[in-house]
């Protein structure tokens, strides 16, 4: 008789963020009751750095969980682990090196952004910096592909998502039958990480949808559209102002960046990082080359420095970050958060904003509400803390830096294993991106796929 197991969609159900999965298996030697894996733990985001729904408590009892896969270093993903091991988790924490590594210093971070989000709204502290510590003390690293027994049978496996540096997709096998948790598919637009691997033999699918809807812009011109935004913001003398997370998006553009003024494909003007945390990513990044692309990963070897150029200054602190507000243009400013709901990049748009010469370039994804996805889609006046900003500068996107496979991407990747599907389970997407995938997936393949509610659970044979 086939084993049963449950899936709690606990969070990323309904929405993009706060990624948090509990797949509870039955009939495991050593357990009265059930065993329980937590896949990913991470922060709802919205409008506000953080929504207030992450102080709510958890909907399991976080000493009762053995074992914490992480997929990988976004905060959606991992913004909540300090509070798991604050209130009783005292388990194994589980992912690649690289996730491990850039983990502690984004976590670090956020309880600061956290911490002033508690303010505003009257809350406790979320979580501290020894909470951050107890937790990467449980916090364990394996490679792909390194099989790592777990309890009764079960089986884990990492597998390359390229998503981000060090992104995983978690491989669960038990009794001959595997699910696999995808956490975020990169779409192949990073010029630095290898492509996400394909699937085979995979029985249940919990797969993520961000653009579940939509075609993204073909990769091979990324570079060229980008040009073209600095040429065209040069030219008319303004400042070329993007909004980029710390972890990956912003490596991406200082190597594309790079590649321009070494080329001398565009104009020499300086660009600034206005980012510590980014700072402190990318010096990881060179100590990681085994997550690359085959051709960096042999440049970085032979010792080229990838993220380094002359025109490159790092922003360290706000009168520094003041000053390359004043410093002449043309100039590039690439500054935190990536959806312009926090950190630095909201006093760059107080002045970028109001510029009719300068531009906003919108790179990656933007949640609905926040103030990046509004200036995408047209709004006219922004507000900014307390100020009411018009907004005469220039809006540009560019989605073919996405992490995300879009849509196609993603029916092709279920494709590939779709011999074996048994179901999929399509998460972590706003509604209309997931019920998208999901009809293309019952319409085009044949297979079996829904959407679950955020609360809700599902029975597999597992």
């Amino acid at each position: 008789m086939q084993k049963q197991s449950t899936i709690y969609f606990y969070g990323g159900a309904g929405s993009v963020t706060g990624s948090n999965f509990l797949l509870a298996l039955s009939e495991v030697e050593g357990f009265d009751s059930e065993f329980k894996i937590l896949i990913d733990c991470g922060l709802q985001q919205g409008e506000h750095t953080c929504q207030d729904s992450n102080w709510n408590p958890f909907l399991f009892e976080p000493k009762d969980i053995p074992f914490l896969i992480v997929t990988h270093a976004h905060i959606d993903h991992i913004g909540r682990i300090p509070l798991l091991v604050k209130r009783g988790f005292k388990g194994r924490i589980i992912s690649t090196e690289a996730t491990k590594a850039v983990s502690e210093p984004l976590l670090l971070d956020s309880m600061e952004l956290l911490g002033r989000e508690a303010e505003r709204c009257g809350n406790d502290i979320l979580y501290t910096e020894a909470d951050i510590a107890a937790a990467m003390a449980l916090w364990e690293d394996i490679t792909y592909h390194q099989p790592v027994p777990l309890e009764g049978g079960v089986t884990l496996e990492l597998l390359n998502s390229g998503h981000i540096l060090g992104s995983a997709m978690a491989k669960f096998t038990r009794g001959g039958k595997s699910i696999v948790f995808t956490g975020d598919i990169g779409g192949g637009n990073s010029p630095l990480l290898k492509e996400a691997e394909p699937l085979r033999g995979v029985d249940y699918l919990v797969m993520e949808s961000v653009y579940g809807n939509r075609i993204q812009p073909q990769k091979d011109h990324r570079r060229e559209a980008l040009e073209d935004v600095v040429e065209d913001t040069a030219r008319r003398g303004g400042t070329l102002l993007i909004p980029a997370f710390s972890n990956e998006r912003t490596q991406d553009l200082l190597f594309e960046v790079r590649t321009l003024m070494v080329e001398k494909r565009v104009p020499s003007m300086p660009v600034y990082v206005d980012s510590p945390l980014a700072e402190k990513i990318t010096e990881s990044f060179v100590k990681f080359p085994q997550y690359f692309a085959d051709d960096i990963r042999k440049r970085v070897e032979g010792g080229e420095r990838i993220f380094n150029f002359a025109e490159l200054r790092y922003v360290s602190d706000v009168e520094a970050s003041r000053k390359a507000d004043q410093a002449p243009s043309p100039k590039i400013i690439i500054a935190g958060s990536g959806m312009s709901n926090g950190g630095r990049v909201r006093e760059h748009e107080m002045h970028v904003l109001l510029d009719p010469k300068s531009t906003l370039l919108i790179v990656g994804y933007q949640a609905a509400g926040s103030l990046g996805r509004r200036l995408v889609e047209g709004l006219k006046t922004a507000y900014i803390g307390k100020e009411k900003v018009p907004v005469k500068c220039k809006v540009e996107a560019i989605y073919a830096y996405s992490a995300h496979m879009d849509g196609e991407q993603l029916v092709e990747f279920v494709n590939q294993a779709a011999d074996s599907l048994k179901e999929v389970f399509v998460v972590m997407g706003e509604p209309a991106a997931s019920s998208t995938l999901v009809q293309r997936i019952r319409d085009y393949l044949g297979v079996k796929a829904l959407a679950p509610e955020a609360g809700e659970k599902q029975m597999i044979e597992f």
